[in-house]
């Protein structure tokens, strides 16, 4: 890329603003372990997912091989709380793989966005010139 803009309505960003956004993406992908909430809430998603399954698995095996009327509807219930369990983690490990993902458009469409309005401040400036 180059920094000299020819006056084309190409969609490509200078190699300086492009330059920041690689450094602001670089700044993303630092793994922080345990301070890296997204990777810890994915983490927690699937093993609340894992969890919640397994509780339904063996509520409804239980719920299956019982005789008793009590014991099959406590095991009924245990297996929507089960369930519930899941769906949880399923919708935290989605939110926080999401969150990432969201973040790179965001700023990307911020330096889109910083380029489209200097080239307009170029155009206007060459006009009244």
């Amino acid at each position: 890329m180059s920094d000299v803009n020819d006056g084309s309505d190409d969609a490509t960003m200078s190699s300086e603003r492009l330059a920041q956004f690689q450094d602001e993406v670089g700044k993303l992908k630092v793994s922080g372990g345990a301070a890296n909430p997204e990777r810890l809430g994915g983490q927690w998603g699937i093993g609340l997912t894992i969890f919640g399954l397994l509780v339904a698995f063996i509520s409804w095996y239980s719920a299956y091989n019982s005789a008793d009327l009590g014991t099959n509807l406590r095991a009924q219930i245990f297996a929507i709380i089960g369930l519930a369990i899941s769906m949880v983690g399923i919708i935290l490990w989605i939110r926080n793989s999401m969150t990432r993902y969201l973040r790179y458009w965001i700023i990307r469409l911020v330096y889109e966005q910083r380029e489209q309005t200097d080239r307009i401040i170029e155009a206007l400036r060459e006009k009244n010139e």
